[in-house]
């Protein structure tokens, strides 16, 4: 219920007249008119008076109004972070919602046909992109903690049965190394305590 989802439901379609061609077994096609309707949508809108940011918000969702209907579950993360970066170029969250509900009504638009799988097809698009951001969530979280050691430099102490000094330090940067590189899992204090011995008897001389 916006202008912008209102005129590129009006207008998503409106290239099917000249693309349209009909194959040799009958069948109804028109190649490109997402493409070609993104072309003709600001003459149309620009007829009636509409404003430049409205304009280029409904272009938007009519080039793009295909492609979330095509996705399937063998698209790389790449395609599907893709496809989040043009929906959501300039306009971030409401470019994606404005694309899915335009799907969503192109689908309903195919009644009395099945659109069941459609519906389905958007549904795993949407986990697809969840899952994304989840990931990015997660990343980012750990960048800015940084690697999680098994053991502390308390633990590190006992077991070298020595007075704390730098050493502790570059005992924990070298845990953390093998962290980064995946040598050691985060909560591996096991694998930890079998490195830091073995860190100790190259290292008898740190202080």
């Amino acid at each position: 219920p916006t202008p912008t989802r209102r005129w590129a439901a009006l207008l998503h379609d409106i290239a099917k007249a000249p693309t349209f061609i009909e194959t040799p077994d009958g069948r109804s096609r028109f190649f490109e008119h997402d493409r070609i309707g993104a072309e003709m949508a600001p003459e149309i809108m620009s007829a009636v008076g509409e404003a430049p940011q409205l304009i280029r918000d409904a272009q938007k969702l009519v080039g793009l109004h295909m492609r979330p209907i095509a996705y399937n579950p063998e698209w790389t993360d790449a395609a599907v972070r893709r496809l989040m970066e043009e929906a959501e170029d300039w306009r971030g969250e409401a470019g994606w919602r404005d694309m899915i509900a335009l799907s969503r009504a192109d689908l309903a638009g195919y009644l009395p046909e099945p659109i069941d799988r459609g519906l389905w097809v958007l549904d795993q698009l949407e986990e697809r992109r969840r899952q994304l951001l989840e990931a990015d969530r997660q990343s980012d979280q750990r960048e800015r903690l940084g690697p999680r050691l098994p053991i502390d430099g308390h633990e590190i102490v006992q077991l070298a049965a020595r007075e704390p000094g730098p050493w502790v330090g570059a005992a924990k940067n070298y845990l953390i190394e093998e962290v980064k590189i995946g040598r050691l899992g985060q909560e591996d204090k096991e694998q930890a305590r079998e490195l830091i011995k073995r860190w100790l008897e190259t290292h008898a001389g740190s202080r």
